[in-house]
């Protein structure tokens, strides 16, 4: 049996066992299990079987069982975890995914004993650094070696065993051991069971949280759970002493509020890739266009170099800076960071490349100063830079040890160099660190933010990506969980979520919270006007009217409520209702320019070209207008037949505005109509130049307006066809 088909009948198996379906999970689960020719899985299929066959004997015999719920939940259980043994039994001796191989190197070695080795090579390491003896990291190089073993010991191991559970649970607890070996520890269990679920692992987790100590691992257990419950939401139920020790969490004090907290945090990762996105293709490239003149003037900076508080703090380039665009840019990326928005994954998505990286553990690794890579680093030596890593919320884990490794790269001038500017700045960095301190209110945040930038940055760059299960691919709703529903379906939990998602363009997710706030009979009713914009902006414009209509109950007064309800009907065509909308948002606000203009098109839209300029004209003269008024005059001028008006029109948007290619064009098509072809082809290569040139996209452009030119105005069709090709001949 191929990888392949053991996929395709896992899957099959699973599903059918979600949906209660065992005839057919185990007609399945028969096949797979016979390919392994393991006489204890054959045996356990059997036990199953029977077991099912007894219980639906007595269900058909009118039999009534109160254990009946209880035993099908245990079946269930067993059977899922049959299917996932069978799987490994099938899968090992032929997948190259890491998982078998690590269980495979593994699966014969005793937790306990690489636990107690860990230890003994710790002391050792300890004696070494009481002894200032940096001249050999070889003793740390081992005891790193260590923890990358306990940790794929942990994560490859399936089922745990009861043994392995009781040492991971003593590791946990013993205050001796370091906190980013007992980090480690909590991500492993949870990284095995983004593969196999193992229900031991999750009620460590969930243990975990309740009884150790440190915030950083209580909230790293919490989180780890919550991603495995979500995984596996269609199967938790079964799991009763999961499910009680869950409900246990309740009596937590900070339960609740930590969950939220973690659901809003997965939330907003959604938004990374637009973030990334947005600095890529829109901030950075606005700040890269600073002239190099501009920071030979701000206090002789090097031309290249960009230090944007500087800037910011120089009144003499405020008012350049604001009208360049500039400001915005930076206030832009200033809130996408104090949203908590992960600013730095592109950036650093670069650094993922060093050998650190090969190591699966390090990449969960929490940043700590005795690890070899920051000793390699800093020489050996300690420097305040080390405390300020630790500190630094803005970067998590992953990231700081990036940063570290490039700083090895560098040479050692450069390093001394860089060194010497971190002293003369030590004392900004110290009132770096006291603000920080003050911030404790935002501790946890702050740990569940940086934890689950480390996890989006393994989900998304590891090489090995594709061979383990990310929840990041997935649109993450905690509330579809009943175990979490309760703790997160207050209106306030749902605002803030809703408001993310509709902030962003997340609009299937906003509709879907915010109709949630409406179940709670505890919504405002400007909820109406978010989740009819969020059907129009997704073209659902029937659902986005009904929305408004709605809200129009409560204020029919509201203009830009009026105004999206013309759009709306504007976009369905019913131009009759749309332009009764757009009077109606005219008799509220008569001097808007674009109101009128809206209804203008409305009219052009209908067919009713006079209607349309008379639209046109009004907000011309309307004390706003500049010359916004201009191109759909020039346009519905030659559409009527006023052609010496369209070309005055034209006339004045290219002597006092910034014409377009487009307003070249249609200039070009108003001579063209009136025979004036030689001055019609120099509009026509006007607006080719605009166009760099691209003679595809001005034929596309060109080809796109003969059902106006030629079908309404009556240019003969060939006549319109050679006069493109006149246009281009002369550009050869």
């Amino acid at each position: 049996m191929d990888k392949a088909e053991i996929s395709k009948l896992k899957n099959n198996i699973n599903q059918h066992l979600d949906r209660r379906q065992l005839t057919l999970a185990f007609n399945c689960l028969k096949t797979m299990v016979d390919a392994t020719q393991q006489w204890d899985l054959i045996e356990e299929l059997n036990r199953l079987t029977t077991s099912f066959g007894f219980m639906l004997q007595y269900l058909s015999k009118g039999v009534l069982d109160p254990q009946r719920d209880t035993i099908l939940s245990q079946i269930l259980v067993d059977s899922y975890q049959l299917t996932d043994k069978t799987v490994i039994a099938l899968a090992a001796s032929q997948s190259t995914h890491l998982f078998y191989q690590r269980h495979s190197q593994y699966k014969n070695q005793d937790l306990q004993l690489l636990i107690d080795q860990y230890v003994e090579k710790l002391d050792k390491l300890r004696i070494q650094e009481e002894a200032a003896d940096w001249t050999s990291d070889s003793i740390l190089r081992e005891c790193e070696a260590k923890e990358s073993d306990i940790f794929n010991k942990i994560w490859s191991s399936y089922p745990i065993s009861h043994g392995d559970v009781e040492a991971v649970n003593m590791l946990l607890t013993n205050s001796q051991l370091p906190a980013h070996l007992k980090s480690l520890v909590l991500t492993a269990l949870m990284l095995g069971m983004t593969k196999f679920f193992d229900q031991e692992k999750l009620k460590v987790l969930i243990k975990s949280y309740v009884i150790l100590d440190d915030p950083e691992l209580k909230l790293r257990a919490l989180m780890n759970a919550v991603i495995i419950i979500y995984l596996y939401r269609n199967r938790i139920a079964n799991y009763k002493d999961v499910m009680t020790l869950w409900g246990q969490l309740d009596d937590q004090p900070d339960f609740e509020s930590d969950l939220r907290l973690i659901f809003t945090r997965l939330i907003h990762s959604r938004n990374t890739d637009n973030i990334s996105r947005r600095l890529k293709d829109g901030i950075m490239p606005e700040l890269q266009k600073l002239s190099p003149d501009l920071f030979n003037k701000i206090k002789g900076k090097t031309p290249g170099t960009i230090d944007i508080n500087e800037i910011e703090e120089n009144p003499q380039w405020q008012e350049w800076l604001d009208k360049s665009g500039i400001t915005r840019k930076m206030e832009e990326f200033n809130e996408i960071q104090l949203e908590g928005g992960d600013v730095f994954i592109s950036t650093f998505s670069k650094l993922k490349s060093f050998p650190f990286f090969n190591t699966l553990s390090n990449w969960f690794l929490p940043y700590h100063d005795g690890c070899s890579a920051v000793v390699t680093a800093f020489r050996g030596k300690k420097h305040p830079l080390t405390e300020l890593f630790k500190t630094m919320p803005i970067l998590c884990d992953s990231d700081k040890y990036s940063m570290i490794l490039s700083i090895a790269s560098a040479p050692e001038s450069q390093l001394d160099m860089m060194f010497s500017q971190f002293d003369a700045q030590r004392e900004q960095l110290q009132e770096l660190q006291t603000d920080e301190v003050q911030s404790l209110l935002k501790q946890h945040d702050t740990i569940i933010n940086r934890y689950i930038q480390d996890l989006y940055r393994f989900f998304k760059l590891y090489s090995r990506r594709r061979e383990f299960k990310s929840i990041f691919d997935t649109d993450i709703n905690l509330t579809d969980v009943d175990c979490f529903k309760e703790h997160i379906s207050d209106t306030s939990t749902l605002s803030v979520i809703a408001e993310f998602y509709f902030k962003n363009g997340f609009y299937e997710d906003a509709i879907r919270f915010y109709r949630l706030m409406v179940a709670n009979h505890d919504a405002d009713p400007h909820v109406y006007q978010k989740i009819a914009f969020s059907f129009q902006s997704l073209g659902r414009f029937h659902e986005a009217l009904k929305n408004y209509s709605r809200y129009e109950l409560v204020d029919a007064s509201d203009v830009w409520n009026i105004r999206q309800m013309a759009q709306c009907y504007r976009s369905m065509h019913e131009h009759e209702k749309s332009i009764d909308y757009y009077n109606k948002a005219l008799e509220l606000s008569p001097q808007s320019v674009n109101l009128c203009l809206n209804l203008g098109h409305c009219y052009l839209d209908k067919g009713d070209n006079d209607k349309a300029l008379q639209q046109y004209y009004k907000a011309d003269f309307m004390p706003k207008a500049k010359h916004r008024a201009w191109r759909p005059i020039a346009w519905c001028s030659l559409l009527t037949g006023k052609h010496e008006q369209a070309v005055n029109y034209y006339e004045k948007i290219i002597n006092d505005d910034t014409p377009s290619s487009q307003d070249h064009l249609n200039y070009g098509h108003v001579l063209q109509v009136m025979g004036k072809i030689a001055e019609a082809i120099v509009q026509y290569r006007k607006s080719l130049e605009l166009e760099s040139h691209d003679e595809d996209t001005f034929a596309q452009l060109y080809m796109a307006d003969a059902k106006y030119i030629v079908n309404k105005l009556g240019v003969p069709p060939n006549d319109y066809a050679l006069l493109l090709d006149a246009t281009l001949q002369t550009n050869q």
